[in-house]
């Protein structure tokens, strides 16, 4: 367990900046910028509103690692039933990609 620095990617000359859950790869005309996991709060716990696609090669805030049950993300994992099995595979946790496109 380690603090998450927070980031906002500037890209020039992009007009869109999209996440894509449960894809490894961008769309045909889309730019990655990173991929990674989606992840959330948990509830009943103090943790982001939104789904978040966190870079699974993420950076750690040095002497951040004490447990202070902060705004925690949790790994999003598919549930057949809310989504169609196969391609989804209950239980695993899903990726997502962010892409940017002129």
């Amino acid at each position: 367990m380690h603090d998450v620095p927070c980031a906002v990617c500037l890209l020039h000359s992009t007009s869109i900046v999209k996440m894509f859950p449960a894809r490894e790869n961008c769309y045909k005309g889309w730019k990655m910028e990173y991929r990674g996991y989606l992840m959330a709060g948990k509830p009943g716990y103090k943790a982001g509103s939104m789904y978040t696609c966190v870079d699974g090669h993420p950076d750690t805030v040095h002497g951040g690692s004490a447990n202070g049950n902060g705004y925690l993300f949790y790994m999003v994992e598919a549930r057949c039933g809310s989504l169609k099995c196969p391609p989804y595979v209950n239980g695993r946790e899903l990726v997502c990609v962010v892409c940017s496109k002129e």
